[in-house]
């Protein structure tokens, strides 16, 4: 984890909520902070491209597209500015691998990771519903992720 990096991720992380998505009417949906939350247990518990690739998968049973954290990672990290292909991070960590940047591309994707469940919490979070949570409950799910 690089912090300095981390800090240049937030503001590209809270405008690419909005461009891929993630975030609607300045809400985000409650379900996209506990997945990008679960994909850096992923990179932990496993490698880079299998965390990468099941959350690039189109059908999962996970109540928010996962596929948009992949994209929005994906725009963090590249700066890419044009349409994002759905399993555009996929290839990109595939090429960064055969590379040897194995270390380097997770060490990256983890920090725009980071910058993006910070940058989440800068919107309202709304329940699968759509629905405001209530603050203390907010508060609840803020302090267990510490």
């Amino acid at each position: 984890m690089v912090k300095k990096r981390i800090d240049l991720y937030i503001p590209k992380a809270y405008k690419v909520l909005q461009k891929v998505g993630i975030a609607k009417d300045d809400k985000v949906n409650a379900g996209y902070r506990s997945q990008i939350a679960s994909f850096g247990a992923m990179i932990a518990m496993g490698s880079i491209l299998s965390a990468v690739a099941l959350f690039s998968a189109k059908k999962s049973k996970a109540s928010v597209d996962r596929v948009k954290l992949m994209q929005a990672i994906y725009v963090i990290i590249t700066d890419e500015t044009g349409s994002i292909p759905e399993n555009a991070l996929f290839e990109y960590v595939k090429q960064e691998i055969k590379k040897g940047h194995t270390n380097s591309v997770t060490e990256d994707i983890k920090d725009a990771a980071i910058a993006l469940k910070l940058a989440i919490n800068l919107y309202q979070i709304a329940d699968d519903k759509g629905d405001e949570k209530d603050e203390k409950l907010k508060k609840e799910e803020d302090n267990a992720g510490e």
